[in-house]
């Protein structure tokens, strides 16, 4: 741990706030590889049209986890993740879509991972929907069988769900192809027949690919590309690779064009070209120094052809005008490692490629422009914090997979400054808990409990939620860990709208094995909030029992009942069609694509008590926020609400109050006449990233959030952040901190923001600087909506120019990567003089810092401090008030790799 501290302050304000730094590399947080990439769409080039809103990209990873990401329009927001298990892998995707005549039917995600079991997702829940056991061997390869547009399929054929439905092969490793089903909707997998093997042939059946509904092309382990014909089950083709010193060649790639034809990747490097009608190699590339593991296809005709291999190359190959052969035209090392899957969308302006591999990054290449743009890495750290901080104890708690471990941060004074080396300095391992839940963790909390009695933990997965009371050694100070029992069975009670209206039906909710997504604990360490995988909010209180002896335990427990808060989302509201009419070929061709997700907008990914715990807010990947208030304790949902946002927030945060309160719960909060001293909620909505104070009372913005409207007064360099928000603090009253994967900004909302003119409109701006380099966060190039690097589409970062001019940077508003303060009052004391004048945006309102990277944690980790300040002009001032930050970094250095095929230095 590398303590820093920052000293360059204004001697004229010493209250102002200093910032102490614990740079933290001590969590041994696992990052595991990625494995499979699917889209929730098929790719449409030949579209013009924006992708559809409900176009995913499931990124399988190969601790059995599987991310959900949102492009966003080149914004990519990690949603969702799907957690793993014990010995679980995902080797394959596939996404599905039930058939609809208004080209709305569900979107669902398949998985493999060497068994001999389909696992279909529930991503409303996170849980599998459905496992199906093939009953033969290993399974390998996966794929679904192409989509069919609904003005497509005959009149004969739209009453038979089984025809409708798609078909998924899978491929194992005896050769074997067996045929699936998903008629019948979400969980509905059915074993349809085997297909013939071919030959004696027992090998692997290492990838598969559809050429078209009823031919399916297999690439094995045995020098062979085999094709199937679905319909009579046999094989009615074969394309040979010759062996290359009697070792058999490994076709780890097929895929097919657009034209019919066929391109295989294998175990030499080689990309080959084959004719798709009478099976015949047309071309043979050699790309690769090691295996070819993975290609992808696209173009307008088809005339993109991309690779990835063990020598970590990306390898582009076009075929040339009249068709007369490939081409390789561009290679380059995104990865650090083998490339391992890749997956491919264009529809209008939007081309990218989204590749992964043992290096854990998912990258974003532009497909279709990959010579003009530039490609943009996605963070590999979770983008839910997996670290949790006890200030007032100097305790940091980080949690994945199975283990919870609990730190003590020490103090610099405690610090033994000729053992700076020591990998052990500056904390102390207080507690280890390993689950032994078959399921990773998905949240985890920790609290103190009042009286000086411990600390109260609550660990969840998707199937199970778990207390632990932890009390101090008094020897050693190491935490002894207590497993709270949790009744088998507890009453519910669910709240309505009224405060007294309940339900009247009597239910019972078996706790201890619900699950949960989300787990919090309120700040006065009486309530537990939990979030079910399935988006119910469920409200426990805390019962303790302190004895009078000190010796003996408190008893700690969940008092019944345990409440069910309701959100009341508006209902979707669906278009009225007559009865009789046939929706339109123009109206097909605009739906048939999108489909849907369900109620998985719906799910619950953020939720904050307010500092005095008589408030709590959620939001939910639709942008819906939901508040609601503490009275007589009871909860009720507050009736106005907070406007819907246009996307997801990724931060959701009550602003302290001014100062410390003690309020009865029986305070009202209905009204601007009673309003809370910390009803203000800070919301950021994940796709613009603007800064919203609302009155969690009234739903209605905030007198400062009135004086600074947003976009105007957006900080520029904010603005233009790439990698999303993941966590936030508020600093007292006045200050918040939000910070991504690799950077921090700070902001003031005591004051007022200078107004950048900042507008939504989408016109050519410079980027380029002093020295001709590109500014930090400014995009290359605004006005291509590729979705990757450069010239991603950034409606937020274009100045709207006034007479000519934009607005210039403030010297508060930069940043440089070799700023070794990190301190946020050295930007303020920058300059005395100016920092006074006026009142609307002066320096100091906003700070950022980009010398950190993937950062797990960015979080307060003990109580202001006063550092004793000497020198001129501070005599007799005392010292200076000082807060205490844990900065929790997992470099991609510090990260265990397997060795690599080939250095990268040829």
């Amino acid at each position: 741990m590398d303590p820093n501290h920052g000293l360059a302050v204004d001697k004229r304000n010493p209250n102002q706030t200093h910032l102490s730094m614990h740079r933290c590399r001590f969590v041994d947080y696992p990052p595991s590889s990625i494995t499979a990439i699917a889209f929730s769409h098929p790719s449409v080039p030949q579209s013009a049209r924006m992708p559809p809103t409900s176009l995913r990209v499931a990124i399988g990873r190969n601790n059995g986890s599987i991310e959900i990401w949102n492009p966003l329009s080149g914004k990519w927001h990690l949603e969702a993740t799907l957690q793993g298990g014990k010995d679980r892998s995902i080797e394959g995707l596939v996404w599905i879509q039930d058939y609809d005549e208004n080209g709305e039917g569900a979107l669902r995600l398949l998985s493999i991972g060497f068994t001999s079991v389909v696992t279909e997702w529930d991503l409303e829940t996170g849980r599998p929907a459905a496992h199906l056991d093939c009953n033969g061997g290993v399974i390998w390869s996966i794929s679904a069988q192409p989509r069919r547009n609904a003005f497509e399929v005959p009149e004969e054929e739209r009453d038979n769900d089984e025809l409708l439905a798609q078909k998924v092969v899978v491929g194992t490793d005896d050769g074997t192809l067996k045929l699936l089903s998903t008629a019948g909707g979400k969980g509905q997998l059915t074993f349809v027949k085997n297909l013939a093997r071919a030959g004696t042939s027992k090998s692997r059946v290492l990838s598969l690919v559809w050429k078209n509904r009823h031919t399916v092309v297999a690439g094995m382990a045995d020098s062979q590309i085999r094709v199937w014909d679905i319909k009579s089950g046999r094989s009615i083709g074969k394309m040979s690779l010759n062996r290359e010193r009697r070792k058999e060649v490994l076709v780890w790639a097929v895929k097919a064009l657009r034209n019919g034809d066929i391109v295989s990747g294998d175990s030499r490097g080689e990309v080959t070209f084959w004719d798709g009608t009478n099976y015949t190699m047309k071309q043979r590339l050699q790309v690769h120094e090691a295996d070819c593991l993975t290609l992808e296809v696209g173009g307008l005709n088809g005339e993109n052809v991309v690779s990835g291999g063990a020598d970590m190359r990306t390898v582009f190959l076009q075929r040339a005008s009249g068709g007369r052969g490939w081409s390789q035209v561009f290679r380059r090392r995104f990865h650090k490692h083998d490339v391992r899957a890749m997956a491919a969308y264009e529809s209008g302006p939007f081309s990218v490629i989204v590749s992964g591999g043992v290096d854990m990054y998912p990258i974003i290449i532009p497909f279709r422009a990959f010579t003009s743009e530039t490609q943009r890495t996605l963070p590999f750290v979770p983008q839910n914090p997996v670290v949790v901080s006890v200030p007032e104890h100097r305790m940091l708690m980080s949690f994945w997979e199975h283990e919870v471990k609990i730190w003590k941060v020490e103090e610099l004074s405690e610090l033994m400054f000729e053992d700076m080396d020591s990998e052990d300095q500056g904390r102390k391992l207080l507690s280890r808990i390993v689950l032994s839940n078959e399921e990773y963790i998905t949240s985890a909390d920790i609290v103190t409990l009042p009286g000086n009695a411990g600390f109260l933990l609550v660990v969840s997965t998707v199937g199970e939620v778990k207390l632990f009371c932890l009390r101090q050694k008094r020897s050693s100070g190491v935490l002894r860990v207590q497993r709270i029992a949790i009744p088998a069975t507890l009453p519910l009670k669910s709240i309505g709208d009224d405060d007294d209206e309940d339900s009247d039906d009597e239910e019972e909710v078996e706790l201890a094995e619900e699950g949960a997504r989300l787990v919090k604990f309120s700040p006065d360490g009486k309530r537990l909030l939990i979030i079910t995988p399935d988006s119910r909010i469920l409200m426990a209180n805390i019962d303790l029992t302190m004895s009078a002896d000190r010796k003996e335990k408190p008893t700690v427990g969940l008092s019944s009942p345990i409440y069910e808060l309701d959100r009341d989302l508006p209902q979707r509201k669906s278009q009225p069609r007559h009865q009789n009419s046939a929706p339109s070929k123009k109206i097909l061709q605009r739906r048939q694509d999108e489909g849907s997700h369900g109620k998985y907008l719906h799910t619950i990914t953020k939720a904050t008590f307010s500092s005095t715990s008589r408030l709590l807010a959620v939001g939910d990947l639709a942008g819906n926020i939901t508040t609601f208030s503490l009275h007589d304790g009871v909860w009720s949902r507050i009736s106005n609400p907070i406007p819907r946002l246009p996307a997801a927030p990724v931060v959701l945060l009550f602003r302290p109050a001014p100062q410390t309160l003690q309020i009865s719960d029986s305070a009202h909060t209905d009204s601007d006449e009673d309003e809370a001293p910390d009803a203000e909620l800070l919301v950021v909505p994940v796709d613009t990233h603007m800064l919203h104070l609302f009155s969690a009372t009234s739903g209605r913005l905030t007198a400062w959030s009135q004086r600074n409207p947003m976009p105007g007064c957006l900080p520029v360099e904010f603005a233009g952040l790439m990698d999303r928000a993941v966590g936030a603090f508020w600093d007292g009253h006045a200050r918040a901190w939000i910070h991504g994967a690799g950077w921090v900004c700070m902001f003031d909302f005591s004051r007022d923001w200078k107004n950048n003119h900042l507008s939504f409109d989408t016109v050519a701006v410079s980027t380029e600087g002093a020295g001709g380099k590109r500014k930090r966060g400014v995009p290359l190039s605004v006005g291509s909506i590729s979705g990757a690097g450069g010239r991603m589409h950034t409606p937020l970062m274009v100045a709207r120019r006034s007479q000519g001019k934009a607005p210039a940077q403030s010297d508060a508003e930069s940043s440089e990567d070799e700023n070794d303060g990190f301190n946020a009052a050295a930007a303020v004391a920058k300059d005395p003089t100016k920092r006074q004048q006026g009142k609307r945006g002066g320096p100091g309102v906003y700070w950022s810092s980009f010398r950190y990277k993937s950062l797990l944690g960015f979080l307060p980790v003990g109580t202001k401090e006063v550092v004793q300040m000497f020198g001129e002009g501070w005599e007799g001032r005392g010292g200076l008030n000082a807060i205490e930050i844990a900065v929790v970094e997992r470099p991609i250095w510090d990260v265990s790799l397997p060795p690599r095929f080939t250095d990268g230095k040829s």
